[in-house]
């Protein structure tokens, strides 16, 4: 099921402003299967377009105009999360279609990125350049929907968890949890087979030597291969 807004909304949302900190999401539902037997998708969603008015490209992934928000992401003086809740447009009914298709999204993995917009890919820019471009800027933090805690026609929220902290929820097997992948890089399991991208830091490279696996889910996220991560949430509450 396709996201996207009619081309007259698109004007509505707010364009980039160069020194603008963007929220930038990845809903996946690859590993979640629908009422009908059928596979679920990645969305990329940014509540915002960039300079030309376009979708926003982020490390060569678009990211489409969609009303979106995040809130309550602070850290508790227990050094616990709050609970945090991702509030979504339900236009035309879509996030509700899903929500039905997927069992309340229950087990979704959720990427929010943080990047500044003078950051971003050149594609972004009226030019096509962008001296500062860079990859490496980004903060990234995954959560797992938790429950749908409203849904109305005009929107849906749900409230996220960090993966160590769902008490007990049940997930679907080889979900992500903390990061420590099980699968050898490169083998069928891993199922990635494409160049080399970075060393065991998550530190770019080109050079084959010095691609190896960090373990860790940002390793996936920087080959697009998350949907392959080898952990599991909380293995021992499953």
């Amino acid at each position: 099921m396709a996201l996207e807004l009619p081309a007259g909304m698109k004007l509505e949302l707010a364009k980039l402003e160069q020194d603008a900190l963007l929220e930038l999401w990845d809903i996946d539902l690859t590993r979640l299967t629908s009422v009908r037997g059928t596979q679920g998708i990645m969305y990329r969603l940014h509540n915002g377009v960039n300079e030309k008015g376009e979708s926003v490209v982020w490390k060569g992934q678009t990211y489409q105009p969609y009303p979106i928000k995040g809130s309550g992401f602070e850290n508790t003086v227990k050094g616990t999360s709050n609970r945090p809740t991702l509030t979504i447009s339900n236009l035309f009914g879509l996030i509700t279609g899903l929500v039905n298709e997927f069992d309340d999204c229950l087990g979704a993995v959720v990427c929010r990125r943080q990047v500044y917009a003078n950051n971003l890919d050149p594609v972004n820019f009226a030019n096509n350049a962008n001296p500062k471009h860079n990859v490496n800027n980004e903060i990234v933090n995954y959560y797992v929907i938790e429950q749908v805690e409203s849904l109305s026609v005009e929107v849906v929220r749900f409230k996220l968890a960090v993966p160590t902290e769902l008490d007990g929820l049940l997930l679907p097997a080889r979900m992500m949890m903390a990061n420590t992948c099980q699968f050898i890089y490169r083998s069928p399991e891993c199922g990635y087979t494409g160049g080399a991208v970075a060393d065991e830091k998550d530190q770019p490279t080109a050079d084959p030597k010095k691609d190896k696996c960090s373990k860790c889910l940002t390793g996936c996220a920087m080959r697009n291969n998350t949907r392959n991560f080898g952990a599991y949430i909380a293995i021992d509450k499953l």
